[in-house]
């Protein structure tokens, strides 16, 4: 049996969400080992699916983000990580937590690209490599699991040529934060078919992008399988058509605190 649907970017989000923390990797991990949880868009829908933060705290558990057109670091107080240990929330730096990982432990790290060629990107804007600065040479060496939840909505021809134009120091002008951009160098890239894969054993096509009056961003998808797991992929997609968009409100220039300048508004 085959059905077709259309997921908002919200809706994708929370798909994902529910998707990774089905995944075996994640719930041995979660039960029985380290988990980290980065902030960012769709990793707070993996925090709020998980009871760990409500609808409301989402818009707080993210760092950089693009709104109103413009890439830039949110306005209010922001949320850190979050470390789980055995499916305990642990208060601790989440670097000291970092370097207690093993072999069994997962990292969730969102990305702002990927492509068909299976790269992942985050865009940088801390000069000093933010969180991917600080945590990829560990995972790599401890050989820990790295899941990056990412929509097809970010989906772009190549990393690899992007990362080469990128950088804080290369850009001379730029509407909104000046950004690197990083390609991760490990991680299982897990979007929208994955989930529907893990949550109701489908196969999942893209098989269109894009919409107007709200519908922008979207995807379709046509699910194929047993005629039960794909009504069950159908009525969940029925579900999400009510997922609202998640609103995170971008600093404004005037409270700019960021060292290198934007020319959305120059400085004076």
């Amino acid at each position: 049996m085959i059905a077709t649907f259309v997921l908002s970017p919200a809706a994708a989000k929370r798909l994902i969400a529910r998707g990774v923390i089905n995944e075996p990797v994640f719930r041995h991990a979660y039960t029985a080992g380290k988990v980290i949880i980065c902030v960012g868009t769709t990793n707070s829908y993996i925090a709020h699916e998980l009871g760990l933060i409500n609808a409301q705290e989402q818009r707080l558990f993210a760092a950089g983000v693009i709104s109103k057109g413009l890439p830039c670091v949110t306005a209010d107080k922001r949320l850190s990580h979050i470390c789980l240990e055995k499916g305990q929330r642990v208060e601790v730096d989440w670097v000291e937590f970092l370097n207690g990982f093993g072999l069994d432990d997962v990292f969730i790290k969102g990305a702002n690209a990927f492509d068909a060629s299976g790269n992942a990107a985050v865009l940088m804007a801390n000069p000093s490599g933010g969180t991917v600065g600080a945590s990829f040479g560990i995972l790599a060496a401890r050989g820990s699991h790295v899941i990056i939840p990412v929509g097809h909505e970010k989906m772009i021809p190549s990393c690899q040529t992007a990362a080469k134009v990128m950088g804080i120091k290369r850009i001379d002008n730029s509407l909104g934060l000046r950004c690197g951009l990083a390609i991760l160098p490990m991680g299982q890239i897990y979007t929208e078919i994955n989930a529907l894969n893990t949550l109701f054993g489908v196969d999942a096509t893209i098989v269109s992008a894009g919409g107007v009056d709200g519908s922008e961003g979207s995807i379709m998808l046509a699910v194929e399988g047993e005629k039960q797991q794909v009504q069950a992929a159908l009525t969940m997609a029925r579900s999400l058509l009510k997922e609202k968009p998640l609103s995170v409100s971008k600093q404004s220039c005037k409270n700019c605190i960021m060292d290198s300048p934007c020319d959305f508004k120059p400085r004076k």
